[in-house]
């Protein structure tokens, strides 16, 4: 067996590996977003014809530039039921951003057909055969239908663990552990550092809405449309069920979509109670209507990156605020906005007055859960991915001085196991 570390070798973004058996089965293939400075948005090339991809979960850095492999094939794309439905809506998003930014399709529109029409579903625990290859999906933990992809050949098994998280939160379980396998593939995201207390975060979250509302403003949210909104709905509305919540963006849909998969979310009851007592913006002239009276947007895009949360943002009233929930791509508005307290506006800088705050409601394993993780799945050998150059790196010689065969592969390295 070999792999192909095509993206996310010493970076985050455009994750791609490909693992070849008997068949060529590729983990992901996705692309950096928002990255417009650097050529370098997609994986580099397959060696060789694709079989089939297994697609760990629909956020764009890990499915974005799927079309790209119907260029020259015509592989099978398999998914969990809810990654295949959102898959399909993000897909559509993505061609739209790179047009926007980039002014070009870097695939013909009929390869993008193609992909969406690809899909094939699977669900946790159910073994689907490629050939001799057997392959089976295990709840990651990251969000509504993410997995991890168990591969087992001639005797070896290989684990891609995508992007995972170790414990609870609001909207889904701890990832499950897969043990004894020759080979793991692990995300190294956050290898350097532990995440706050997530019931404390939650806590402070509440507060504030309560504050700014109570001072006769808004609290903004930018969230990712698939996750991040979801769960800050169910956050919210566990902490105060009267709270009032308007919800705008793609993450009205994904949330219809997450919603109708009740068997991929920790408690699909009090989730969909959460969204029948929300305000939901159905088209655009709703907006006007939000800023009407005090309340919590929750709106895309979470890094200021298109979608509505802009206009609220250069909407919102002095006794408003804005808080951050998750990763910003250097950059983009939203990380202009946290580090140097500005945003750009047709090419101008613009200053907002309102408070600005970053509470770390990652999705993704903090520094002990993957070191945790590691050890309860207990591989022959590790390969750290998913992070920056130096997270991997360091991650892997850690690992070491535990006693594990790790190494942090390089862009485009073929490696035999």
């Amino acid at each position: 067996m070999e792999l192909d570390f095509l993206g996310a070798a010493g970076e985050v973004g455009r994750s791609s590996v490909l693992l070849s058996t008997d068949q060529n089965i590729m983990f992901d293939c996705g692309l950096k977003i928002h990255n417009k400075s650097d050529p370098h948005l997609y994986p580099t090339p397959s060696p060789l014809p694709v079989d089939a991809v297994v697609v760990s979960h629909p956020h764009l850095d890990h499915v974005g530039y799927l079309p790209s492999v119907f260029e020259h094939g015509n592989p099978q794309v398999i998914a969990t039921p809810p990654t295949k439905e959102i898959g399909e809506l993000l897909l559509l998003d993505s061609a739209k951003i790179i047009i926007e930014e980039y002014g070009t399709l870097p695939y013909k529109r009929s390869s993008h057909k193609k992909a969406m029409e690809s899909f094939r579903v699977q669900g946790y625990h159910q073994k689907t055969m490629l050939g001799d290859s057997a392959l089976t999906l295990f709840d990651a933990g990251h969000i509504p239908g993410s997995a991890q992809v168990l591969v087992e050949y001639e005797g070896k098994k290989v684990l891609y663990s995508g992007d995972f998280k170790l414990s609870e939160t609001r909207m889904h379980k701890a990832a499950e552990i897969v043990p004894d396998v020759d080979v793991l593939i692990t995300e190294s995201t956050y290898a350097n550092r532990d995440h706050p207390n997530r019931q404390d975060l939650e806590v402070q979250l509440a507060q504030r809405a309560k504050e700014v509302i109570s001072n006769g403003g808004h609290l903004l949210l930018p969230a990712f449309a698939v996750g991040r909104t979801q769960e800050l709905i169910s956050i919210l509305k566990s902490q105060d069920p009267e709270l009032p919540i308007w919800v705008d963006g793609m993450g009205v849909e994904a949330s219809r979509i997450v919603a109708g998969y009740p068997s991929y979310i920790k408690d699909a009851r009090h989730f969909r109670q959460s969204m029948e007592s929300v305000n939901i913006v159905r088209e655009p002239r709703d907006r006007s209507r939000v800023l009407k009276e005090p309340s919590v947007i929750v709106s895309t895009a979470g890094m200021l990156q298109g979608g509505p949360a802009m206009g609220y943002l250069l909407s919102l009233s002095e006794q408003s605020e804005i808080i951050f929930t998750g990763y910003c791509v250097e950059g983009t508005n939203g990380y202009n906005l946290l580090q140097n307290g500005y945003v750009e506006v047709d090419g101008e800088q613009v200053r907002p007055s309102i408070p600005i705050r970053y509470l770390d409601f990652s999705a993704h394993a903090s520094r002990s859960e993957l070191f945790e993780y590691v050890e309860k799945v207990n591989p022959g050998k590790v390969f750290c991915i998913h992070g920056d150059s130096a997270n991997c790196t360091q991650f892997a010689e850690e690992l070491k001085v535990e006693g594990f065969d790790a190494y942090a592969p390089k862009l485009a390295e073929r490696i035999t196991i």
